[in-house]
């Protein structure tokens, strides 16, 4: 009887090991809880191209767009846990439920990180019309109480965070204005309407080569390959670092070699020639780590800019 079970258990661990060696048997869904067309749309869709080529299945792209990415990820925390529905998504996946308590999911306990697939410094832009050539030249004006104006794309995301933490970290006040999108921010920017935006490089890049804006720093921990003469925040303030990263996500319980088969492919996509230039051209440092580093990474995170919420007493508007 004993040798009998221990069979039936050994038969039912291979034909389980088969299931998942066998993955995937269909096509795999991508949600991107923002619109189409913006930056996380914009790395999903090659991304997918890669990966479907790699696991040889369709991989479709989905947008289920919200301000906070709540719908995108509330749809793949309540999913099936078996690697068909995955989530890609920014930072604002683990800065969200700091603003929203009652948010329906959990970033750690809900989801089975793949990896975090890359991270990309912010820069801090100015008005050509503004009179600092240099943060140094920001934060001493700032600390003469001249009434400095930043422009927020959004009140949540981490541009945002960003601008709180060089206020909080600097000991300086800002004047916030608010707008809803960085497209309406740069052109009262650009105007000298207002004085400067923390911004992602791919999108403010444009404005800077061509003359309209000038770029003061980078909030990453090293200076970007792509502006190695532009100093970062942290050259000031030593410790700054503020990266909008992108995150694919399974929801919690997915069987442990499925999420290493998606790793694996994930990191071999990302790794095509297609995808190397795609990052190097926006600013995006390629991270594609192993699922234990991205759950480690992505605990850090919510806890760095869950404090600076509640400690700066920031609130979404």
């Amino acid at each position: 009887m004993k040798k009998k079970i221990i069979g039936v258990l050994v038969a039912a661990l291979c034909g389980t090991s088969a299931v998942h060696a066998e993955f995937p048997e269909k096509a795999i869904r991508i949600v991107v809880p923002f619109a189409a067309g913006g930056g996380v749309d914009a790395l999903a869709r090659p991304f997918a191209k890669e990966l479907g080529q790699i696991l040889g299945q369709s991989i479709v792209v989905e947008n289920k767009p919200s301000n906070t990415g709540q719908i995108g990820a509330t749809d793949i925390a309540r999913a099936n846990a078996d690697g068909y529905s995955l989530l890609l998504s920014s930072a604002a996946f683990g800065t969200t439920p700091a603003f929203y308590p009652q948010v329906p999911y959990n970033p750690i306990k809900d989801f089975s990180p793949v990896m975090i697939m890359a991270a990309a410094p912010q820069v801090l832009v100015a008005s050509k019309k503004f009179n600092a050539g240099s943060l140094q030249d920001v934060l001493a004006r700032a600390k003469q109480s001249d009434k400095i104006n930043f422009a927020l794309s959004a009140s949540t995301g981490i541009q945002a965070l960003a601008t709180a933490m060089l206020a909080q970290q600097a000991k300086v006040d800002f004047m916030k204005i608010p707008y809803k999108g960085a497209g309406a921010a740069f052109v009262d920017l650009i105007s000298g309407e207002v004085d400067l935006m923390i911004d992602n490089p791919a999108s403010s890049l444009v404005h800077v080569r061509s003359g309209k804006l000038q770029v003061l720093a980078t909030t990453g921990a090293k200076r970007m390959d792509i502006l190695p003469d532009v100093p970062t925040i942290a050259e000031t303030l030593p410790g700054f670092e503020a990266r909008n990263w992108f995150v694919l996500a399974a929801p919690a319980g997915t069987p442990a070699a499925v999420i290493d088969k998606l790793n694996d492919a994930s990191r071999q996509a990302l790794n095509s020639p297609a995808m190397k230039e795609m990052l190097a051209r926006d600013g995006l440092d390629l991270i594609a780590d192993r699922p234990p580093e991205a759950a480690t990474f992505l605990k850090a995170e919510v806890e760095k800019w869950a404090t600076l919420v509640k400690t700066s007493n920031l609130q979404a508007q």
